[in-house]
């Protein structure tokens, strides 16, 4: 919750649309949005922005529902 909260500030806004139009396309919910922001992004906001940006959609999901930190090997040439 506190990663969706933090893109609510006005701080943020930026990195809130990047991040909020390409979670709208992409099946990444619940748990999978604790791993993109904590584990794969270190809780960055910027990372999850180039993540989101930069990293094709189907590794993106793939490396998001790998909860064994497995998925830092699928994202890391995107960050």
């Amino acid at each position: 919750m506190a990663f969706l909260l933090s893109l609510t500030q006005p701080e943020n806004a930026g990195f809130g649309i990047i991040i909020i139009s390409k979670l709208n396309e992409l099946p990444i919910r619940g748990t999978d949005l604790y791993v993109l922001w904590s584990d794969l992004c270190g809780k960055d906001l910027v990372k999850v922005a180039n993540l989101c940006d930069n990293c094709p959609d189907d590794v993106l999901v793939d490396a998001c529902s790998r909860q064994d930190y497995s998925g830092m090997e699928l994202i890391k040439k995107y960050i």
